[in-house]
């Protein structure tokens, strides 16, 4: 075998490394590593508009609230056509079609496009699926599939090229509101954790190579629940935590015994996800803005014994981001800030006028808080983004708008290696300096 000069060998080397490590910061599920909504980039704009800072703009097929998740060099979305894209003629439910499409992260070209029909009745396209439609869960990825939750057509898996692997049903039930879907699935080691709550009543864990059905936690109580999953690590053991109506509870995430449970004052409806610092998870929400702090690590019934706080904090459905032991998020056009230890309001700021004031569409708070470093991101529905710094005081840094875009804006936006990856209704935009 003719032997490659060491020069040779140094470069291929180093080419295989960079490619390696150029895009080291994947966002692989809802709200980046575990859902904390904290990136490791350092460097990202803080300005854009339609023109600014664009590294490039793609059109989307259809529409849909999911969030983009990114790996490697690729970046990977979910939208719908078919049934719902009209609202003044949304078609036949029959029709309706999701597609997960894979673009390239450098340039914006589609990869593939893998599409999927509904083969169950999804709710009719009438009150609130009419704010988010048919494609409102996030995919999550291991690198070596991406998973998705499509409603009541169920859980589906794709390797990296788009191929389906598997299929799963996990329920055709709905709330009883019918709002549609909107959690997303994570992993935990082997498992794919599923909140099927609305669907199936249940929480379900999936083997992720075969869909099968390893564990189930069940309730038919367990409904009205939008919101997903995030691992806190407490007393020496991983915990699955979430909130749902009138609780929040602690799973194993390997066998779906229950750790622990306290009560929540989030009774009616729970969409935000939890957010955890030192040991404690803390959820807001509901009808009535109720929010409460639980330091987690315990044993049966906790409400007593683990419960940090209790207090009013006007919400929506994003989640918030902690930083410096702060939450920050925004609703109705108003930017909010609280201590994590006291539950108290360090701010609440009023950002600007939002589409939709004055009706019942709860105005920029569908997308979830983010940070990088010290510097918090809010999304509207609208397409303006608000960059504020996580200090104890309200400091605006930019305003940000996406003005040719009527959105709505409804996902999160995901963060990798310095880019801003933000869809719409209608357009998926790569924000870089780049």
């Amino acid at each position: 075998m003719r032997r490659q000069p060491a020069k040779t060998v140094f470069v291929s080397l180093y080419i295989l490394v960079l490619s390696a490590t150029c895009f080291a910061e994947d966002w692989a599920r809802f709200r980046g590593p575990n859902g904390s909504g904290v990136s490791k980039s350092s460097d990202i704009p803080l300005e854009w508009d339609d023109e600014k800072n664009i590294k490039w703009k793609v059109d989307l097929p259809g529409p849909g609230s999911s969030s983009p998740i990114v790996f490697g060099d690729r970046v990977y979305l979910t939208c719908y056509t078919g049934y719902g894209v009209d609202r003044d003629n949304p078609g036949e439910a029959s029709g309706l079609v999701r597609h997960l499409l894979c673009f390239d992260r450098t340039s914006g070209k589609e990869i593939w496009r893998a599409s999927v029909a509904a083969d169950a009745d999804e709710d009719a396209y009438e009150g609130f699926i009419t704010e988010h439609g048919f494609a409102s869960s996030t995919p999550v990825t291991d690198g070596e599939h991406i998973y998705v939750l499509y409603g009541k057509t169920g859980v589906v898996a794709f390797d990296m090229n788009g191929k389906e692997t598997w299929k799963s049903a996990v329920g055709t039930q709905s709330d009883p509101y019918k709002w549609g879907g909107g959690a997303s699935t994570v992993l935990a080691g082997d498992l794919l954790i599923v909140n099927a709550a609305n669907v199936g009543r249940s929480i379900v864990a999936l083997d992720k190579a075969t869909g099968k059905e390893v564990w189930k936690y069940a309730d038919e109580k367990l409904v009205n629940c939008w919101s997903t999953p995030i691992m806190v690590n407490a007393s020496g053991r991983e915990e699955m935590v979430m909130c749902v109506p009138g609780k929040i509870v602690a799973l194993d995430p390997k066998t779906g015994d229950e750790f622990w449970v306290a009560d929540s004052p989030i009774a009616n409806t729970t969409c935000a996800s939890l957010v955890e610092h030192n040991g404690a998870v803390f959820a807001m929400g509901g009808r009535a803005g109720d929010a409460v702090g639980v330091r987690c690590g315990g044993e049966g019934d906790v409400t007593d014994t683990h419960t940090l706080w209790v207090k009013k904090l006007r919400s929506g459905i994003g989640t918030p981001v902690v930083v410096g032991g702060n939450m920050y998020w925004v609703s109705t056009g108003t930017a909010f800030c609280a201590s994590c230890e006291t539950g108290e309001y360090v701010y609440k700021e009023r950002i600007g006028e939002q589409k939709g004031e004055g009706s019942r569409r709860p105005a920029g708070s569908y997308a979830s808080a983010l940070a990088v470093g010290d510097k918090v991101i809010l999304v509207t529905r609208n397409g303006n983004s608000y960059i504020l710094n996580g200090s104890a005081e309200f400091d605006q840094v930019a305003e940000n708008k996406l003005e040719n875009d009527e959105g709505p804006f409804n996902a999160t936006p995901a963060i990798s290696n310095g880019e801003v990856f933000m869809r719409s209704n209608k357009s998926l935009y790569c924000i870089s300096k780049g």
